[in-house]
């Protein structure tokens, strides 16, 4: 579905208009169609180097995580839970009990969540509630090219619940407004911030 869809020049951030956005019906629907378990190896891979780059160099400092979507398959959880994380998992759809309520956590990870949120300053708010102060916010999610025709081409763009995207220096001024500072990003997908205020 086209639509209109507004680009920062100073934070490089991109979204769609409302008028794109889909039904949880349609959400969930999209969701099911992904197959996100054990059986597929390159999953299982591409979060073991989340893990590797962006939290494992912070292991001693991080016992309690709160894995933020976690999907119907939480891969990520019982990955951390095998290295000996005390992990507890939130899904809108397949794990909707509020376990964060009242807590805060040495980590909170996102990975392909922050693209389906049509507030990312509300989210990114939550996030910092719900961190012990110095605690980590892991995130994953495809960054865009600045250019117009590979961003018309981008394969994530097709997909209708994507409705934000990210550059690594759209998180430094989220940070800025929310109490973060960005401490690492690659150059693909991965980003590690930290509550510093």
């Amino acid at each position: 579905m086209e639509c209109d869809t507004y680009h920062c020049e100073n934070c490089r951030f991109i979204f769609k208009a409302e008028q794109a956005y889909v039904s949880s019906e349609q959400e969930l629907k999209q969701y099911n169609h992904h197959n996100n378990s054990f059986e597929s190896p390159g999953y299982v891979e591409m979060f073991q180097a989340f893990i590797d780059r962006c939290i494992t160099p912070y292991r001693a400092d991080i016992e309690t995580v709160l894995e933020f979507g976690s999907g119907p398959g939480p891969v990520l959880s019982k990955l951390l839970s095998n290295e000996g994380y005390s992990v507890e998992c939130y899904d809108k759809y397949f794990s909707p009990e509020p376990v964060y309520e009242g807590k805060q956590y040495d980590l909170i990870t996102a990975t392909e969540v922050i693209e389906h949120i049509d507030d990312p300053l509300k989210i990114m708010h939550f996030f910092y509630d719900h961190l012990k102060p110095g605690g980590y916010l892991a995130l994953m999610t495809q960054f865009h090219s600045d250019s117009p025709e590979k961003y018309l081409k981008w394969w994530y763009r097709g997909d209708p619940t994507h409705i934000c995207f990210f550059r690594p220096e759209t998180f430094t001024v989220i940070g800025e407004k929310t109490g973060f500072t960005l401490l690492d990003a690659d150059d693909k997908k991965l980003l590690l911030l930290q509550v510093t205020k």
